[in-house]
């Protein structure tokens, strides 16, 4: 098996895309939560970085309270856990309805529980394969020409 020449499309610890509804808000469902230690009475965080907005629990951020945009609660429908991320997010990432929202795994870009949440038009974490074998390092999308 041979490296790709092509950029990766998604960055470490991607874990899905999903739209902004029209009442501005993105619901992140058990897909995304399975693997986090957050119970069901959790509070997460929102709190602005450079590259977009992680959601932490509100346990690992007693000294981020000051720094915490807003924050949400987990909560549980049809025995599935999820969030409802709302306006105050949405609008600190500069989105609008039918835009579009990558899900990272934090704990994947910096050893913290939670989640980042980015721009998909204009994600920061997107990795390019350096190595490509003609050393260009192409900027060129998945799946076009070298």
């Amino acid at each position: 098996m041979t490296d790709s020449r092509y950029v990766v499309p998604t960055g470490r610890g991607y874990l899905g895309t999903h739209t902004v509804s029209t009442g501005g808000s993105v619901t992140l469902s058990s897909a995304v939560l399975a693997d986090r230690e957050w119970c069901d009475a959790s509070r997460v965080h929102a709190l602005a970085r450079e590259d977009g907005i992680a959601l932490v629990p509100a346990t690992t951020t007693a000294h981020a309270h000051a720094d915490s945009i807003t924050e949400y609660a987990l909560c549980s429908r049809r025995d599935a856990l999820r969030i409802g991320v709302g306006p105050v997010a949405i609008t600190e990432l500069g989105l609008e309805p039918t835009d579009s929202v990558r899900v990272y795994d934090l704990a994947a870009i910096d050893d913290r529980p939670g989640l980042l949440l980015v721009d998909a038009a204009d994600d920061p974490r997107l990795e390019t394969d350096r190595d490509a074998p003609d050393g260009s390092g192409s900027d060129a999308l998945e799946g076009s020409e070298p």
